[in-house]
């Protein structure tokens, strides 16, 4: 390879030394070839790194990394090669040279062209047909010499510097420069002599000339260096991409150690972490975010090592209440059934066992929902009591959802209590019935045995005494039997609601029909179109209450009465306000006119607002007095739908 580089080289050596030119390619390869060598031992290397499966992240960090560096450059040298050949075998063509030719024939043209403009003068001085005084004048030549056979002047015209020629000349052409300007010097052999004519041309010309000359002339010898110099620039190109790559590789393993390793370091310690192991610790050190990942992992580790200590502590102390709290459970007396968040009972106490009459073994680990249905209580209820009959016993039931699957029943036998308090409702009611028959039953006594006594005495004001006698008799049966009305009232207010379709409009004027009197008017605002879901009868007992209520207040007062019943309508529910022009409602006796036998009237029973009370919250509603100087007024919510 070098002796034909050489040898190419030898034939322009007039341009460039041989010697150095091959001294430069043969460093080249030389350096080609370590460089080479370098990048084939990391690629070896690397290969054998990426082939163990140990570190998936290095492995391809450092394939995405060299395959976006080298590819490129390669691509790039690739390119560079071809343009680089191209351009070679452009610079080195024959029509680079061919184009040269034709440059100096163009230029040597111009000066032929001029040569055989001088001839014409030549012929016309010679003919006679004109001077040289003429043509210096006419044809701005120069200057004119005229020499004999020995080559001295004999005769000389205008500017011109010629002191002898050889006298064996013959026609030539000589082209020099003088004071920046061209001169074609031409000299014509005559019969007897020569003649000499020196014509300016443009500096240019002469100049274009001369180095069209030198430039064919070097690059008919610069031929010879063509595929040197593109060898020459290869391998300059196959270092420059060879150094790229292996500057890629370094770069590559460098960025790439820096990332994986405290990553490698990162991942190892949390293996050791998942393991258990809490006293691990990354001594890795980085200057990025790895580095605050790093800070952050060693942190963590403290932190999980100390909450493992309070955990610790918190399991024995949790442990500790656990056995505490099944004492309390085993030793309470109300019943405690729980499940665990898969749905199966974990713990039944004695209590709950007793009440229920099983034995744990046969209930835990059963499904707590098909338990609950068995005894008859309604999952769908959370949070709120419910009263049960289980095998004789009253049970009063909570239960709660802890999770998803996760309940707690507590529940209690008060059986006990509800038959003590029964006995303890009928003494109460007893003493009560007992207390309010007696009441009447003494002014009957007395005008029995008033009218008695002056029937036997013969009277003569007998009629007057029996008249008086037997109203006040009257009055107090009424009486009576306004109380056993209402205790009968009070019993139906338990019934469960036969619901219906009511047109309130129509309920209340119906109620309003009935009092309706010259002295006593109830006026109604409500719409059309407004129906509720409810108990007709119940509903009409509770709104006949109210304006019975208005009605003997009134009446009381003896004075006109009227009521006004407002009925309004929202998305839910309705607002019904009963309001009358009575004595009105002390503030003090707001809290207490709902509570039985609560009563401000002479011959009331107090249970008549008790009777509303209880109609109005069994259609899950709501009535509140409100306290006003004229007048009293309720007001009634009733949701829309049962």
């Amino acid at each position: 390879g070098n002796s034909y580089i050489f040898s190419k080289l030898l034939q322009g050596k007039e341009i460039f030394n041989p010697y150095i030119f091959l001294l430069i390619i043969n460093i080249n390869v030389v350096f080609f070839i370590i460089l080479l060598a370098i990048i084939l031992r990391h690629l070896i290397k690397l290969f054998f790194e990426l082939k163990s499966k140990k570190w998936n992240l290095r492995r391809k960090l450092s394939i995405i990394l060299i395959v976006f560096i080298i590819l490129p450059a390669i691509i790039l040298s690739i390119s560079s090669i071809t343009i680089i050949s191209n351009a070679t075998n452009l610079w080195f063509s024959g029509k680079v040279e061919k184009a040269l030719g034709s440059l100096k024939e163009i230029s040597k043209e111009n000066i032929n062209t001029n040569i055989r403009f001088l001839e014409k003068v030549i012929f016309l001085i010679q003919s006679g047909k004109l001077t040289e005084e003429e043509a210096l004048k006419i044809f701005n030549i120069k200057g004119i010499a005229y020499l004999n056979d020995d080559g001295y002047i004999t005769r000389k015209l205008g500017d011109i510097s010629i002191t002898r020629i050889n006298p064996d000349s013959k026609n030539y052409l000589y082209i020099y420069t003088y004071r920046n300007r061209g001169i074609i010097r031409y000299l014509k052999k005559l019969d007897n002599g020569y003649l000499v004519i020196d014509y300016p041309i443009p500096l240019e010309t002469i100049q274009n000339y001369k180095n069209l000359s030198e430039i064919q002339k070097i690059y008919s010898q610069f031929r010879y260096y063509k595929n040197p110099i593109r060898i020459s620039y290869i391998m300059t190109m196959l270092i420059i991409t060879l150094f790229v790559v292996l500057a890629a590789l370094w770069f590559s393993r460098y960025i790439v150690r820096n990332i994986t390793i405290p990553l490698e370091k990162l991942v190892e310690a949390s293996k050791e972490l998942a393991s258990g192991n809490l006293s691990i610790k990354i001594n890795t050190k980085a200057p990025d975010e790895i580095g605050i990942l790093i800070t952050e992992f060693n942190n963590m580790v403290n932190e999980l090592k100390n909450l493992y200590i309070k955990l610790e502590i918190s399991n024995r102390e949790l442990k500790a209440n656990k056995e505490y709290l099944e004492a309390i459970l085993e030793n309470a007396r109300t019943g405690v059934i729980y499940s665990n968040k898969h749905g199966k009972i974990e713990k039944i106490n004695k209590a709950a066992s007793f009440i229920l009459n099983v034995k744990p073994k046969d209930v835990e680990g059963k499904d707590i929902i098909q338990f609950l249905q068995t005894l008859g209580i309604n999952t769908k209820i959370i949070d709120k009591e419910q009263t049960l009959n289980i095998n004789g016993k009253i049970v009063v039931a909570k239960l709660t959802k802890i999770s998803h699957r996760g309940y707690i029943l507590v529940f209690d036998d008060i059986t006990d209590i509800v038959e003590a308090e029964k006995i303890m409702t009928w003494k109460e009611i007893a003493k009560r019935i007992a207390h309010e028959i007696k009441n009447p039953l003494t002014p009957i006594k007395l005008s029995a045995e008033r009218i008695k006594k002056q029937y036997l005495n013969k009277n003569p004001k007998f009629e007057k005494i029996l008249d008086k006698s037997v109203s006040v008799i009257k009055n107090e049966v009424d009486y009576l039997a306004t109380l056993v009305k209402e205790f009968g009232q009070l019993a139906k207010t338990d019934k469960t609601l036969n619901l219906e379709k009511i047109d309130l409009k129509n309920l209340l004027e119906e109620i309003s029909n009935s009092y309706s009197s010259e002295h006593f008017k109830v006026h109604i605002k409500c719409k059309e179109d407004i129906n509720i879901i409810g108990d007709r009868n119940l509903l009409k007992q509770a709104f006949s209450n109210l304006i019975q209520n208005s009605f003997e207040s009134l009446e009381e007062l003896k004075k006109d009465g009227e009521v006004q019943i407002n009925v309004k309508r929202d998305l839910k529910n309705l607002v019904i306000t009963i309001q009358d022009n009575g004595k009105g409602i002390s503030q003090k006796d707001i809290d207490k006119i709902f509570i039985p036998y609560y009563t401000n009237k002479t011959k009331g029973t107090g249970l008549g607002l008790t009777i509303v009370k209880e109609i109005i919250d069994k259609h899950k509603g709501k009535i509140k007095a409100i306290p006003l100087d004229k007048g009293a007024v309720f007001e009634i919510i009733l949701p829309l739908q049962q």
